[in-house]
C-alpha cells in the first residue's frame, strides 16, 4: 500500500476545505488536500448542462433524501465542490439567526458583530458583484409583481467578476474555489490529490492517525493509499463529512439533525418573451417574507422547463413550442424538518433520510399563492399548478386556490443547500463539534464546512460557510 505523510490532511475542497487549506498553507503548515472528484476547469462544460451535471455533481445530480416525500438534492463532487457549478449567490447571514445559534447551541465567541470581519474578508478575497447589464426578463417580471404588491425585493450579489472586452461586452467569470482559494493554497505549498476518496480514518483512542483512501491513477486504475497525518480536518459536505466520521467510529449525534431548505417550482407563461438562458441564473429574489420563505426565478432553458411542466410527454412537448414565453419560478422555505446520514448496507454509500415538517408544506403552499399573485400582477397569462392533472391558473383570483395544496403524498421537492449534520456548539447533546469545529470526543479532528451550521440559515449559505471556516482556522492558528 502506498504511504504518504502530511502534517494536516484536509478532506474535501469545497468552500470550507479551500479556505482552511489556503490559510493553513499560508501560515507555513504542511497541508495535503484530497478530493474525491476530478480536477476540472471552471468552464470545462456549459453551465446547467447535462455534461456539467455528470462532471461536477455526485451521481449526475440524481441524489435524494428518503422520506415522505423524498427530496432530491445536489452534492458537488469535483475540485472546488459545489462552487464550480452553483450560482455563487452571496447573501450575508441574518443577524437574528446567528444570535439564535449562539444561544440555543451554546456557541462561544460568536455572533453577527464577531463574524462581520470574516465576512468582509471573504468579500474582499473572492469579490462579489451585481450584473452590469440588468436582470433577465423573467426577473424583471418578478420585480414588477413585487413592486405592485408593495413587497421588498433585492438583487443578490454573486461571487462573480465582470470584465469589459475590447468590443465593449461585459463578460462574467465565476469566482469558484478552483479560481481563487485553491490556487492560493497550492502557491503556498499545499499539495492537492484529486480522484482520491477517503474511506476510513484509523484511530488511536481519541486521535486520528491515518486515512485509508482509494486513489484513481492517471491510467484509470484505483490503488489503496495510507495517509498519515498529525491533524485531520474534514470538509466533505453535510452528507459525506458525517458519513466518513461515523464509518471511523465517531458516532453519537454525528450525522443527526440534518437540515435543508425544501423548494417547490412552478411555470408561468407571459404574453411576451421572458426566457433568455444567456442571462444565466436569475439573481432577483422577493425578500418580503425572509427568512421563513424566499420567492425567486430559476434557470429556465427548455430542458429545465420540461422538468417542471406537468402532463404527458406529448403535452409537455407541445408546451415547449412556446418556451420563450415561459419561465420557472420557485418557493424556498427555511425547513423545519430534520434528517440523518447513515451508511447504506452493503454498498457503503450515504443513506440520507429526511422528514419534511408539516409546517413546511403549509409554508410552501402559502408561498405558491403569493408567488402566483405576483406573477399575475406582472402580466402572466397562466400559472401552471405544480400538481399533475390540475389545470393551469388563468387569473389572480385563482391564486388562493394554491393555499394548502401541498402534502406528503403529492409534492415533488428539491433542495440545493444541506447543513447541520455535525452542528457546532458546546451543547454536546445536540452538537457534534465544539464552538470552533473540533470534533467532540477527538483530540486532533476538526470539521469546517456546512455540516457545522446548526440550522438552516434562511439565505444562501456560501458566504456564511466561508466566514465561519475563516473564523475557525484563525482560532486554530492562535490568531
Amino acid at each position: 500500500m502506498k504511504r504518504i505523510e502530511t502534517e494536516v490532511l484536509v478532506v474535501g475542497t469545497g468552500p470550507g476545505g479551500s479556505m482552511t487549506a489556503a490559510m493553513l498553507a499560508e501560515a507555513g503548515q504542511d497541508v495535503l488536500m484530497v478530493e474525491e472528484g476530478r480536477q476540472l476547469h471552471v468552464d470545462s462544460s456549459p453551465d446547467h448542462s447535462l455534461a456539467q451535471m455528470e462532471e461536477k455533481w455526485r451521481s449526475g445530480g440524481l441524489t435524494a433524501a428518503l422520506g415522505n416525500p423524498k427530496v432530491t438534492y445536489i452534492e458537488g463532487r469535483c475540485v472546488g465542490g459545489a462552487s464550480e457549478s452553483n450560482a455563487g449567490l452571496y447573501h450575508p447571514p441574518i443577524a437574528q439567526v446567528l444570535e439564535d445559534w449562539r444561544t440555543q447551541f451554546q456557541i462561544e465567541d460568536f455572533g453577527a458583530d464577531l463574524l462581520a470581519p470574516h465576512l468582509e474578508s471573504v468579500v474582499d478575497t473572492l469579490g462579489v458583484s451585481r450584473r452590469p447589464n440588468g436582470y433577465s426578463p423573467a426577473s424583471d417580471r418578478l420585480v414588477e409583481g413585487a413592486e405592485k404588491l408593495g413587497w421588498k425585493w433585492a438583487e443578490i450579489e454573486r461571487f462573480w467578476r465582470y470584465e469589459t472586452t475590447a468590443d465593449g461586452r461585459e463578460v462574467g467569470h465565476r469566482r469558484s474555489m478552483s479560481e481563487t482559494l485553491i490556487p492560493r493554497a497550492v502557491n503556498a505549498g499545499a499539495r492537492l490529490m484529486s480522484q482520491t476518496r477517503v474511506l476510513k480514518i484509523e484511530r488511536n483512542g481519541r486521535r486520528a492517525v491515518a486515512a485509508i483512501a482509494r486513489e484513481v491513477g492517471a491510467d484509470g486504475q484505483p490503488q489503496m493509499i495510507r495517509i498519515e497525518m498529525k491533524r485531520l480536518i474534514v470538509c466533505a459536505g453535510a452528507v459525506q463529512t458525517p458519513l466518513l466520521l461515523r464509518n471511523s467510529g465517531w458516532g453519537g449525534v454525528v450525522g443527526n439533525g440534518l437540515t435543508l431548505n425544501p423548494m417547490v417550482r412552478i411555470v408561468a407563461r407571459f404574453p411576451e418573451p421572458v426566457n433568455r438562458p444567456s442571462f444565466g441564473v436569475p439573481v432577483v429574489q422577493i425578500e418580503e417574507f425572509k427568512p421563513a420563505m424566499t420567492l425567486g426565478c430559476s434557470y429556465s432553458a427548455p430542458p429545465h422547463l420540461a422538468m417542471w411542466l406537468e402532463g404527458s410527454p406529448a403535452e409537455v412537448r407541445k408546451s415547449l413550442e412556446d418556451w420563450e414565453r415561459m419561465a420557472v419560478f420557485y418557493v424556498k422555505v427555511c425547513g423545519q424538518g430534520r434528517g440523518s446520514i447513515r451508511q447504506m448496507p452493503i454498498l457503503g454509500d450515504a443513506l440520507v433520510r429526511y422528514r419534511t415538517h408539516p409546517n413546511d408544506f403549509a409554508a410552501m403552499s402559502e408561498g405558491l399563492a403569493r408567488l402566483a399573485k405576483a406573477l399575475f400582477e406582472a402580466g402572466a397569462e397562466e400559472v401552471h399548478s405544480p400538481l399533475p392533472g390540475v389545470e393551469a391558473l388563468r387569473h389572480a383570483g385563482q391564486a388562493d386556490s394554491l393555499r394548502g395544496i401541498l402534502n406528503p403524498r403529492n409534492s415533488s421537492l428539491s433542495a440545493i443547500h444541506l447543513h447541520s449534520s455535525v452542528r457546532m456548539g458546546e451543547d454536546t447533546a445536540r452538537c457534534g463539534a465544539d464552538s470552533h469545529g473540533r470534533l467532540h470526543g477527538a483530540d486532533n479532528v476538526w470539521v469546517n464546512d456546512s455540516s457545522l451550521l446548526p440550522t438552516s440559515p434562511g439565505v444562501n449559505p456560501q458566504g456564511t460557510i466561508l466566514a465561519i471556516a475563516r473564523r475557525n482556522t484563525l482560532r486554530w492558528l492562535g490568531a
